[in-house]
């Protein structure tokens, strides 16, 4: 099935080159689940503070079942401070 990857702040460094703000569209098995779309992408899984899929916000100890449907929208933030 295919689903949309969007990376931020400074995950934005694992997207291919060229990757706008539109993300990246890429094949998955039916079963993966969001730890493995993070290390498919080498993101540092304990990094990833912020997912969403579809706008909704998918909690740590949901990351390691398969939650995805065809066309989703994964959205991932590392913890960001300001000042």
């Amino acid at each position: 099935m295919k689903i949309t990857v969007k990376l931020f702040a400074g995950f934005r460094q694992y997207l291919p080159d060229g990757t706008g703000a539109e993300g990246i569209t890429v094949d998955i098995d039916s079963a993966a689940t969001v730890n493995q779309i993070l290390q498919q992408f080498h993101v540092p899984v304990a990094e990833a503070h912020l997912v969403f899929i579809n706008g909704n916000y998918v909690n740590p100890e949901n990351r390691n079942r398969p939650v995805f449907t065809e066309n989703d929208i994964l959205a991932v933030w590392p913890a960001v401070a300001g000042g």
